[in-house]
């Protein structure tokens, strides 16, 4: 009977070891999995830092275009080219999945002028209501980009989270800068 004690003595610190080495074993690649969505977020808000470029960069050039004229053949190509590049890159820093947003006030806004674009295209004109409300968003896109990397100062975690959490403080400014007149 002796021998029994024993036995499971040796039985219970077997299943102990393999508890304590299954729950480090598990630790470690939790860690390791951490570090990779770590690694894998600041891989998307590089991507966001180059898209949030382009996009503040194609709003500036499309708000030198006079969008209550006529569309000409001249301007045609190059309006055509900026309204891809605006949507595109605001697809890639707002949109999720082309349904859902972070910023669904910045979603409906920017929804809008790509029919507005796609509309000068097509019918070669717009109206004088969707011409002020293409300038205000183009106009409030810039300073939008502007606050993005004020707050994010070249920390891709810190621009992952402002594309991706409702709560972040970006929201509030991107809400401000939808209200103003410009």
């Amino acid at each position: 009977m002796k021998w029994l004690k024993y036995v499971i003595g040796f039985v219970i610190v077997v299943a102990f070891l393999t508890v304590v080495l299954f729950n480090l074993t598990t630790k470690i690649e939790a860690n390791q999995l951490e570090e990779k969505v770590s690694t894998l977020e600041e891989q998307i808000g590089n991507h966001y830092r180059s898209d949030l470029y382009l996009w503040e960069d194609a709003a500036e050039q499309l708000l030198m275009f006079d969008f209550s004229q006529p569309i000409t053949e001249e301007n045609k190509n190059e309006i055509f080219r900026l309204s891809r590049l605006f949507n595109t890159a605001s697809e890639n820093l707002f949109f999720r999945l082309r349904t859902e947003s972070a910023h669904p006030e910045l979603y409906s806004k920017l929804s809008k002028v790509d029919r507005y674009f796609l509309t000068y295209d097509d019918k070669g004109s717009l109206t004088e209501e969707q011409v002020a409300d293409l300038s205000q968003v183009l106009h409030a896109v810039r300073f939008i980009a502007k606050d993005i990397n004020d707050l994010t100062r070249y920390n891709m975690q810190a621009l992952y989270d402002a594309m991706n959490d409702e709560e972040h403080e970006i929201g509030e400014r991107i809400k401000y800068r939808l209200s103003i007149e410009y």
